[in-house]
């Protein structure tokens, strides 16, 4: 099927690898040009290298989303570089384990900073943008945390409840400009940064990563982890031209982890 991708552009943060990489591929694999965006510089380069090798442009803009001004920056050298944009992709941002004893103000600050500000400030940057498209789209990447109690995930859990608000918000607000908002949430998925993050949470548990690991597989229907490219391909469809009529939706890419009705 053709998602009328070809030729979009699409910005997304986070994308040098793990989730936001594999989106950035999926797009990329539909035709969709895009801006990606890390902190590492060699990183980033290796990602533009594998989007360019897919046969579409794309750009490398390193930056620190963790303040307004690096979050307008990301935008603007995106538009700079492609000329316009189509679709932004809010993904950055990730899980520190911690409890509300252990964590402290300069940890929070950087929790909420990165995993939900972020989110806020891309979005108000690129709106202007986003309405010069004749299908503007924009997709939060949250996660199960946001939906079912997941226990040592309190530092995920604050910020992706309030993506899924923003995200609504947001759906409500830019809906009479054609631009739908929607967001993702993607269940445990076999990206480089698990590994740290399951010897944290085994630590806090006092079991083994395999442990953990394993646990988390036998609470999906499917008996097993996401692969990067499920979430990527499910957000390309999210995205597109052939998703016209669904905005301020959470869509669960979860392999049956949330049990809920």
């Amino acid at each position: 099927m053709d998602l009328g991708l070809k030729g979009k552009n699409a910005a997304i943060t986070g994308s040098s690898q793990g989730i936001g990489h594999a989106i950035a591929g999926s797009l990329a694999d539909e035709g969709c040009n895009v801006a990606l965006s890390a902190r590492n510089q060699d990183r980033l380069d290796q990602a533009v290298k594998e989007m360019e090798a897919k046969g579409v442009k794309a750009v490398g803009i390193l930056v620190d989303l963790s303040s307004e001004d690096g979050c307008k920056k990301f935008i603007d050298d995106a538009v700079d570089a492609l000329g316009s944009l189509d679709i932004l992709v809010n993904n950055v941002g990730g899980m520190i384990p911690g409890t509300l004893d252990s964590l402290d103000e300069a940890t929070w600050a950087t929790v909420l900073n990165l995993n939900l500000m972020s989110f806020v400030y891309t979005t108000k940057a690129a709106v202007p943008h986003l309405r010069n498209s004749s299908a503007g789209r924009v997709l939060n990447v949250s996660g199960v945390t946001g939906k079912q109690l997941l226990p040592g995930a309190l530092t995920t859990t604050i910020p992706n409840t309030a993506i899924h608000g923003f995200a609504k918000v947001m759906a409500e607000q830019l809906g009479k400009d054609g631009i739908t908002v929607n967001t993702i949430c993607p269940g445990f998925t076999n990206t480089e940064s698990w590994g740290p993050r399951a010897e944290s949470m085994a630590k806090m548990r006092g079991v083994t990563p395999d442990q953990v690991r394993d646990g988390v597989s036998a609470q999906t229907f499917l008996g097993r982890w996401a692969e990067p490219q499920e979430i990527g391909d499910a957000a390309a469809w999210i995205v597109s031209e052939k998703n016209s009529y669904q905005t301020g939706t959470v869509v669960e890419v979860c392999g049956g982890f949330t049990k809920y009705i």
